[in-house]
């Protein structure tokens, strides 16, 4: 009788292990996709150039989950006050509200 139940049982914890898999694997891929497009639409913020409308409507549309985490202590301590003040700057000046305080990743915003 329990050999029976047992592999419903498995089916089951199988399924469910392949179904977070899957969405893990779902999720990185949108945010490595997010993340090219914005890139790709933000280049010129690299020359501290005003935003286009491309670009801050990408910054309005990815997902923070997607950027954060790519902000480790190494990244943070090559970033100067100049680049983060104007990187918090061109955000809030595309419509995406940045609180003094907010973490994201190794970073807090002045």
């Amino acid at each position: 009788m329990e050999d029976k139940r047992a592999m419903p049982n498995s089916l089951i914890l199988f399924m469910l292990i392949s179904s977070f898999t899957l969405e893990m694997v779902a999720a990185e891929s949108y945010c490595q996709a997010q993340r090219r497009v914005t890139r790709n639409a933000c280049a010129m913020l690299a020359f501290f150039q005003p935003p286009s409308d491309e670009c801050c409507l990408r910054i309005r549309m990815i997902p923070m989950r997607c950027v954060c985490p790519l902000i480790t202590p190494q990244i943070a301590a090559r970033v100067t006050p100049r680049k983060l003040n104007y990187g918090i700057g061109v955000i809030r000046q595309c419509g995406r509200p940045v609180a003094s305080g907010t973490k994201c990743g190794s970073l807090t915003a002045p």
